[in-house]
């Protein structure tokens, strides 16, 4: 796998459920968001290709502070002991460093001596000398909404999410790419920093340059029988994924997925999957899902020339996992 650090020219705007909120931000960009982005880009400079099939696997992008890649919290029990003062503390931890990954995905637990918190919601290893500060923020900027004679409309005052990176800050992600597809996807990456992902790219957010890319080997796990999710993951169905099997021990959340299609006003249908940090006792593949029909694209002449059908990735990244024994006892 390759990984890709992305440092942000300006703030970022995503809001990929489509809650038609614009104050709302989410604080990373989903890998169904990225790999459309992506598969966009590319089709702009090389011959498109396979909405169905993209010739890449994505992460979500994460956030990284400075050389530290920060990950979604595991899904599962990972704390030792069960102080009730630090219950509640924990339960706000969104986001965990790789060396304490590290430690979970091998099975081991994380004693609460052994973790630093410089930041809210964002938990470290003691011994990463992390200083305390605010790394990103999510702030709501006055906005007003105009006719077409450029007039202020009726209530036309609302307020918009934008999130901001300190400095050394931004989102990562990993892709799984055969080597002869990395240039081009390297590529396609630029001209998406140059013309923006999100909303209101035509107004300078979005944009961002690539400050790192490297090859990226995750820590050997000795043993491993499960799967930590780096991605979003919508099951194929059977017989060429069995959902039961992976569930056999498992732990996960869900979130529904909707949106817009791109160059239209028409929503896409919402679609259920598993969120990144969850587990499975398998290997999930995942799949690609047509969003659109070629019923309704008939039905809507703005749809008529889109070279697709609003595809959404939900192919499975993941990282190698011991499962835990708590999964073994409840599910067992």
């Amino acid at each position: 796998m390759r990984i890709y650090k992305l440092r942000f020219l300006s703030a970022l705007h995503v809001d990929s459920k489509g809650s038609g909120e614009p104050e709302s931000a989410e604080e990373f960009i989903r890998s169904d968001t990225l790999s459309a982005a992506m598969c966009l880009a590319w089709s702009d400079i090389f011959p498109a290709p396979d909405f169905l099939d993209p010739p890449f696997r994505l992460s979500s992008a994460f956030p990284y502070i400075g050389n530290t890649l920060l990950f979604p919290m595991p899904l599962w029990q990972i704390w030792e002991g069960a102080d009730p003062a630090e219950r509640k503390k924990r339960k706000k931890i969104r986001w965990i460093s790789q060396s304490l990954l590290e430690k979970v995905l091998g099975g081991k637990k994380i004693r609460a001596e052994d973790v630093s918190q410089p930041s809210p919601g964002i938990a470290f290893s003691a011994a990463e000398k992390i200083p305390a500060g605010l790394f990103w923020k999510i702030d709501e900027r006055q906005r007003v909404s105009v006719d077409r004679l450029g007039m202020q409309a009726d209530g036309g005052l609302f307020f918009f999410g934008l999130q901001f990176f300190a400095a050394d800050c931004g989102l990562w992600f990993a892709a799984d790419v055969p080597e002869e597809k990395q240039k081009e996807l390297r590529a396609a990456l630029d001209y998406l920093g140059d013309t923006g992902i999100g909303a209101d790219r035509n107004s300078g957010l979005g944009h961002f340059t690539i400050a790192e890319e490297k090859e990226w080997t995750p820590a050997t796990v000795k043993n491993s029988d499960g799967a930590f999710l780096l991605s979003l993951y919508n099951p194929a169905p059977p017989p060429e994924e069995n959902l039961q099997k992976l569930l056999h021990r498992s732990a996960y959340g869900l979130n529904t997925r909707s949106g817009w299609v791109v160059n239209s006003t028409l929503g896409r249908p919402p679609i259920r999957v598993f969120t990144e940090g969850s587990c499975f006792s398998g290997k999930p593949k995942g799949r690609v899902v047509e969003m659109l029909t070629g019923e309704t694209k008939a039905k809507h002449k703005e749809l008529a020339k889109l070279p697709h059908s609003a595809p959404r990735d939900f192919r499975a990244l993941f990282l190698p996992c011991k499962l835990s024994d708590e999964l073994r006892e409840v599910t067992s």
